[in-house]
């Protein structure tokens, strides 16, 4: 097999891998860098020399799917390889990243954007082709092929990591993997038995696991803070992704509510999330990859989030639970904006999720000490922090140690690190190194082919 990174560093960005097998050429993710603008933000597809055979899709994160519209642009007879309950999400995603797109060229006047249109997404939506879960697929031409199985991988709905066969070798993605049970979805079902290679994520390879680390006792944890905020006339501010976080983070919130475990205060959602909630029902329906109900949205009697905004500074009108997205705190979305009435009010909290990346503005209020300034550049207001900001730690990516077991168990003569930062990639392969000495560990040069 020969590699390639088309990343445009190394680091979580533009998530996307060319894998040659003989003459046949699979693409696995092809996302936009969620820091960059602009063409700055694809992976370097223009490295691509010939045909794409196919396109393998883990899961429907931007960071994996963004670009996914202009590959097929200039490989139109590709097929898209995803999960069934993946191929139900693609076409909602990538219309709202053009909505997305179109709001930024007119604030920024970047005319880059929109970088696809509708017509581009349609071609996406007409090349999926869903695959069954643990069932082979062949994929070929010319007389070359490869034999494609997708595993469950417990990170988002639908997500999958897959095991690719060419010519008696076993070469196996783990796309972003979570092994412990999640509300939404189940955890990760990958198979356990050697390979050549391993191709694996590192999102948390440079955070350590806390001794005794529970899932449960820092969901409980989480909703006794929401309370004590609450019951003291305070508001919460709960980032998360729209897809998958929200919706996770919603069925913990009935939960605790069920259980008379949660404070009797108004719950804000609003925008992609909640519309997110319908395609989960349904892919919850049609599949048994994904558990989700949207009468979660009754039972808790959700209320949309007013289009009118509050002035920055002032507190929130409404005391309440303000579950928005995006999870990093990404400027101009919800989350973002409902922040700037938020900081200055000592009565209140932000409480993170899931992953943050330590350069987008949710990382940098996770680093920040009480009494510091945080800039909301484009509504020309700078808050003084005095609300509450703790992090909890409910990622849907594996603990590194999580990571080394799955590794081992596999033996792979070869381990390739991707879809980490480069501290967390630094960790991982001296790790690996030292427990695995018969494995050669690559950290992989973007753009450079490394066979293996």
């Amino acid at each position: 097999m020969r590699l390639t990174d088309l990343n445009s560093g190394r680091e979580i960005g533009a998530n996307c891998m060319l894998a040659e097998f003989g003459g046949l050429r699979l693409v696995i993710d092809c996302g936009l860098h969620p820091k960059l603008d602009g063409r700055k933000a694809l992976p370097q597809i223009d490295k691509i020399q010939g045909n794409v055979d196919g396109v393998i899709l883990t899961h429907c994160h931007l960071d994996h799917l963004g670009s996914l519209p202009l590959l097929l642009k200039q490989h139109p007879t590709s097929r898209v390889y995803a999960s069934a309950a993946t191929t139900l999400f693609v076409r909602r995603l990538l219309s709202n990243s053009i909505q997305v797109m179109k709001r930024q060229r007119e604030e920024t006047g970047n005319q880059d954007y929109p970088l696809y249109v509708e017509t581009d997404v349609e071609r996406v939506e007409h090349a999926l082709a869903a695959v069954p879960i643990a069932n082979p697929r062949i994929i070929g031409r010319g007389g070359e092929e490869v034999a494609l199985t997708m595993h469950l991988a417990g990170h988002v709905a639908g997500a999958v990591g897959c095991l690719i066969e060419h010519r008696k070798k076993k070469h196996f993605f783990t796309g972003d993997v979570h092994f412990k049970a999640q509300r939404t979805v189940a955890g990760a079902n990958f198979p356990r038995t050697p390979v050549d290679t391993l191709v694996m994520e590192c999102t948390r390879g440079a955070t350590a696991t806390v001794p005794g680390f529970d899932r449960g006792k820092e969901e409980q944890r989480l909703i006794k803070a929401v309370n004590a905020i609450c019951d003291e006339g305070g508001s919460v501010l709960l980032p998360a992704f729209a897809f998958g976080r929200m919706q996770e983070i919603l069925m913990l919130l009935q939960e605790a509510a069920d259980a008379g475990n949660l404070a009797d205060v108004p719950i804000f959602c609003s925008g992609l999330g909640m519309d997110l909630c319908d395609y989960l029902d349904a892919a919850s329906k049609k599949t048994k990859q994904v558990k989700f109900s949207r009468q979660v949205l009754r039972d808790l009697g959700i209320l949309p989030l007013s289009r009118k905004y509050t002035q920055p500074g002032k507190n929130m009108p409404e005391r309440g639970i303000y579950l928005l997205s995006s999870g990093m705190l990404v400027e101009k979305t919800p989350a973002w904006r409902v922040a700037a009435n938020m900081l200055d009010h000592e009565e209140n909290a932000v409480f993170f999720v899931g992953y943050c990346d330590p350069e987008t503005p949710g990382g940098e209020l996770i680093g920040m000490n009480p009494g510091g300034e945080f800039k909301f550049k484009s509504l020309d207001h700078t808050s003084t922090l005095r609300a509450k900001v703790e992090r909890f730690h409910l990622s849907g990516h594996a603990d590194r140690e999580e990571l080394l077991d799955f590794a081992k168990a596999l033996a792979p003569k070869d381990i390739v690190l991707t879809h980490g930062d480069p501290p967390a990639r630094a960790w991982m392969k001296e790790t690996l190194a030292a427990a695995m000495p018969g494995t050669r560990v690559h950290d992989p040069e973007p753009g450079v082919p490394l066979e293996l």
